[in-house]
């Protein structure tokens, strides 16, 4: 046979077989990023133009393309990978992706590559990309191609702008997010932290569709405990899916304030208060006055060694202790007063009267007259006899004029300087005096007979109780 006439079929051959190696639709081209014996072996199964020799070996046909997959799928990157073909020397990977309008395009060649593996890299942001991977064996004297490896995937979403907390009560939070243009689902999760600071793995609190209110109030929760949540979008289509990574936001529930606080019995000297529990706390706060007297464990307190019939403002809180750290609750509050001793005073200023109690009978009654209204108002509350003198001096000023004054009797009751004395330069007492511009700087004025009446029957540390 002559040379002419086995080229012939033989160049017919190699073209039947180079348009079976190219997918329909898909216009093979060389790659020109190849170089050297790759970019040979390229060219002569794109472009063949010379007659080969005859085989002179049987043709080996790698086998079909397995095991292709797409894995860490992000945004804009993926990496495909797949099982070796046995006998390949060259792997080709063809791409369709998808339009702006949701449609798939046509497979166009992309790559070739000796390895089993490829990072596709500048994608889209949540679309669809299908991959169609061939096997080639490319000898110096035939061509022969695999069955394809296929596969579709879809690319990550980006994470949504913001998760935001809000409305955090004792047993409830809200959560908000922001929305994604390509996601066409929410999923919300929470993870709870434990008692020891760590936390437990996200849990699913539900789905929710894009047009759906991007709002989720969570109830039910615990004081004083730590919270996170995670929304990540979704996008599915055509089978696919993708999902971002979330985005997340955390808060703490506030501890609530013990519920019924109250004086539960109280003598001349001591009050005690008690509560009802609160759930998690390791221990409570207690306040008098404003001040930090106790930190206790149980549910009750003896407060003790206070002055006759004394009245006090006192507040709890709760505490929990979280790891290392320990969280305060909201304190409740409660104003309560020793037993009253039977020896007191009590001075009325809507009355304009003082009473002298002797065994809780009155012994003594007169009519007084108070601070004037404002600024110089006699102060309301539980005081004791802190001073007592007979005679004395009282030094005073009030927006610059000063005074020194002499008095018969002497009982001061606050630190600021007020107290019960006589007041000689008063014609008359009781009525609504203290009103018309005869009220005094905030002391009690008597009379000089009553003053030594209430001095007589009165002694040092004696209970004087100003109310309105």
């Amino acid at each position: 046979m002559s040379m002419k006439k086995f080229i012939i079929p033989f160049a017919f051959l190699l073209a039947i077989i180079i348009c079976v190696a190219v997918p329909v639709g898909v216009t093979a081209s060389v790659d020109t990023s190849a170089s050297g014996d790759e970019a040979v072996a390229i060219a002569k199964l794109e472009n063949p133009t010379g007659a080969v020799e005859p085989a002179t070996e049987p043709r080996i046909i790698p086998s079909e393309v397995k095991g292709l997959k797409a894995s860490e799928v992000d945004s804009d990157t993926l990496l495909l990978s797949w099982d070796k073909s046995d006998y390949a020397t060259m792997y080709t990977i063809y791409r369709a992706s998808e339009t702006e309008n949701g449609k798939i395009g046509e497979y166009e060649k992309y790559k070739n590559v000796k390895n089993n593996t490829f990072r596709d890299t500048g994608l889209s942001e949540a679309r669809i990309y299908k991959y169609q991977v061939f096997a080639y064996r490319i000898t110096d004297n035939y061509i022969t191609q695999s069955k394809p490896g296929a596969v579709s995937v879809m690319t990550k979403l980006e994470n949504i702008e913001s998760v935001t907390l809000s409305d955090i009560t004792t047993s409830s939070i809200t959560v908000n997010w922001s929305a994604s243009d390509k996601a066409d689902k929410y999923i919300l999760y929470r993870s709870d932290e434990k008692t020891d600071g760590s936390f437990n793995p996200y849990k699913k609190l539900g789905e929710f569709d894009k047009d759906s209110r991007r709002e989720f109030t969570d109830k039910d929760l615990t004081g004083g405990t730590v919270y996170k949540y995670k929304v990540i979008c979704k996008r599915t289509e055509g089978g696919n899916s993708a999902v971002s990574a979330g985005r997340a936001a955390k808060g703490v529930t506030a501890i609530s304030a013990p519920k019924h606080f109250k004086k539960v019995k109280a003598t001349e000297t001591a009050i005690k208060l008690g509560w009802d529990s609160v759930i998690h706390a390791s221990k409570y706060e207690l306040y008098r006055d404003g001040v930090k007297i106790k930190t206790v464990k149980e549910t009750s307190y003896t407060d003790k060694g206070l002055l006759s019939g004394s009245l006090h403002n006192y507040s709890v809180k709760a505490l929990r202790k979280v790891g290392k750290s320990v969280r305060e609750g909201n304190r409740a509050y409660l104003n309560a007063s020793c037993k009253l001793p039977g020896d007191r005073i009590v001075v009325s200023i809507s009355k304009q009267n003082l009473k002298v109690y002797k065994k809780n009978k009155v012994v003594y009654s007169t009519a007084v007259i108070t601070g004037a209204p404002g600024d110089r108002s006699t102060s309301v509350g539980h005081h004791h006899i802190i001073s007592r003198k007979s005679p004395a001096i009282l030094k005073g000023s009030y927006r610059g004029s000063k005074w020194t004054t002499r008095v018969s009797y002497w009982m001061g009751f606050t630190y600021s300087g007020q107290g019960i004395h006589d007041a000689t330069w008063q014609s008359a007492f009781g009525g609504q005096y203290y009103r018309q511009g005869r009220g005094s700087h905030g002391c009690v004025n008597v009379s000089l007979s009553s003053a030594k009446k209430i001095y007589e029957n009165s002694r040092y540390g004696e209970l004087v109780i100003v109310k309105n």
